[in-house]
């Protein structure tokens, strides 16, 4: 907090804790009732934020609909010209921000920061802060189908910043390893032009290497470091940056963060990290775990981080953005991340037209939801891939400009890192030549041999070594097209306990067996520069049939949903051991 004569000119308030909530289960009939301004909240329950109804009690584990959240703040005496921000972390899916009564924000995606405006609501003194949030299916537009559990509520951090006169709008900011060190850019936006910058970057031991102080409104800088230490998996060394708006001597707002020095490039078909060749070796991870669901909880994020390095694991891939605490761990961790918006499973047939591809508020929808993800993660060294979509059908027509867009758009925000796309089976389509890196998702040996209900197959037991023709047919047509090759998702459900000494389907043996035998055939084609097994952890997954088996849950995890290790695990830790 910044104060001048005992008023504060940067403050922020951390808004997170109890929180006043209740479930509007027919909110078409309750169109007249105000839930925003509610005159009493003695009959509401209190619950904590960040956090998923569904994880509050019992009997909302299956609620999907609208709720409603009420907090009450105070805000001390606010200097002249105050500018108010309230930061979300995420909601799912749709959420309308009230403050003392007011309508102040509406925000479409589930898994996104965003910010409010609360300047023109905001007062000294009692404030009351009313979230509408609505995670009902057929609101939702992207994803397309819920391939994982749609928990709703405000799942991350809440909290709201006052400044005076002018707030930082956006601070990026990135280095790579030059001949003298390092050279970096600095872009900085700030709500209005008339204001100063002082900016202050310090190496990894708290020296200072590079100041700069000018006027403007935007900037976009260049700067170099001298004898500058590169962050990698094995030093993930992270230098800092403070940037401060100013009138006169006085600082108006005030932004800090950690960065790295760092440079992943596509060489042919290699990946450089640094100058060095670098194999990725990979998991999906999709963040749900038993206590939380998709609320970010340090712990859990830790104990998992934890198990994943003792894996042998440099890189994530999450099919939807993380939550900034989670890219810290990483970026001091030196876990590399590749980072998806949950473009998934859009799939019109491909002779229809007027499709959602060609649908102007979606296309806007997912370039919001990219710039989102780029704002939010950009200064994370961690973060080396971005991913637009994931599983659609990107032979339909309509689907080339929608992905363009989404791709200019990080381009327009991020020069650095790397793109991909997440195909199924091969089906790359015209992405081919949009993205950097091309990915593929298959699942040869497990859906072309199980029956889809979940029952118990018959016929006779899987043969060893497992032959997957399909695979290296395809590894071998890609690799022709002269870029990087990930293996992006491939494995098999494991009921956890399962075992069977003649690899049955479903057992924990034929699930290593598998991911083993992948890993196996991908290690000789040159083009494979990563894998990843899909995935870490069992998860709660809506669109697996509730049979002998799946039981609503997706059981591709090495981990059950409670993190116990399955087989796989100890076969994967070895595969990647002895890679290194």
């Amino acid at each position: 907090m910044v104060l001048r004569r005992g008023v504060p000119l940067v403050t922020t308030l951390d808004l997170n804790g109890v929180w006043a909530f209740s479930v509007d289960l027919d909110p078409e009939y309750h169109t007249g009732q105000d839930y925003s301004r509610p005159t009493s909240l003695r009959h509401w329950e209190r619950v904590p934020v960040p956090g998923c109804w569904n994880r509050y009690a019992e009997s909302y584990d299956l609620y999907e609909g609208v709720a409603w959240f009420v907090r009450e703040f105070s805000v001390p005496d606010l200097a002249a010209e105050p500018v108010a921000t309230l930061l979300f972390g995420a909601v799912n899916y749709l959420a309308d921000v009230y403050l003392n009564g007011r309508h102040i924000g509406h925000h479409e995606g589930g898994y996104t920061a965003f910010e409010v405006d609360a300047t023109p609501a905001l007062r000294t003194g009692p404030n009351r802060l009313a979230v509408r949030v609505d995670n009902r299916h057929l609101r939702i537009r992207l994803p397309a189908v819920l391939g994982w559990y749609n928990y709703g509520g405000i799942h991350r951090s809440v909290s709201l910043h006052v400044t005076r006169k002018a707030r930082l709008e956006s601070v990026r900011v990135s280095a790579e390893p030059s001949v003298e060190g390092a050279a970096g850019r600095l872009h900085v936006h700030a709500s209005r032009p008339d204001v100063g910058l002082r900016t202050e970057i310090r190496d990894p031991k708290g020296q200072t290497v590079w100041t700069h102080t000018s006027r403007g409104g935007t900037w976009d800088l260049e700067f170099s470091l001298p004898h500058a230490e590169v962050w990698s998996p094995e030093s993930p060394v992270l230098h800092s940056l403070a940037v401060s708006l100013l009138e006169g001597d006085e600082e108006l707002d005030r932004r800090e963060c950690r960065f790295g020095v760092r440079l992943l490039r596509a060489d042919g078909q290699r990946l450089l990290l640094n100058g060095n060749p670098v194999h990725l070796r990979g998991i999906c991870y999709l963040y749900d775990h038993p206590s939380c669901g998709v609320a970010y909880d340090p712990h859990v994020a830790r104990a998992d981080l934890d198990d994943l390095q003792a894996l042998g694991v440099n890189c994530l891939r999450s099919h939807f953005p993380l939550p900034e605490p989670f890219l810290d761990e990483c970026d001091r961790r030196g876990i590399m991340l590749w980072l998806e918006v949950p473009i998934y499973c859009v799939r019109p047939s491909t002779d229809q037209c007027d499709t959602i591809f060609a649908d102007g508020d979606v296309q806007a929808l997912a370039r919001q939801m990219v710039r989102e993800m780029v704002e939010q993660a950009h200064n994370h060294p961690s973060v080396v891939i971005w991913s637009v979509g994931n599983e659609c059908n990107t032979d339909h027509p309509e689907s080339v400009a929608f992905f363009r867009n989404c791709v200019e758009q990080v381009r327009a925000l991020d020069r650095d890192r790397l793109i991909s796309y997440a195909a199924l089976y091969g089906g790359v389509g015209q992405m081919t030549e949009m993205v950097d890196i091309v990915s593929l998702n298959e699942y040869w040996g497990w859906y072309d041999r199980i029956s889809l209900d979940g029952s118990r197959e018959a016929g006779p037991l899987p043969e060893f070594p497992l032959q997957l023709p399909q695979l290296e047919g395809c590894l071998a047509e890609k690799s022709a097209l002269g870029k990087p090759l990930l293996l992006s998702e491939f494995g098999a459900d494991a009921e956890p306990g399962f075992l069977s000494a003649t690899g049955e389907l479903w057992s924990e043996q034929y699930q290593a067996e598998l991911i083993a035998r992948q890993l196996a055939i991908a290690a000789a084609y040159p083009a494979v520069c990563g894998t990843f097994p899909f995935l870490y952890n069992d998860y709660r997954d809506p669109s697996k049939p509730v049979g002998h088996y799946w039981r609503g849950t997706n059981l591709k995890g090495i981990v059950s949903y409670s993190r116990e290790h399955k087989l796989a695990w100890e076969r994967l830790r070895q595969a990647y051991a002895d890679a290194q």
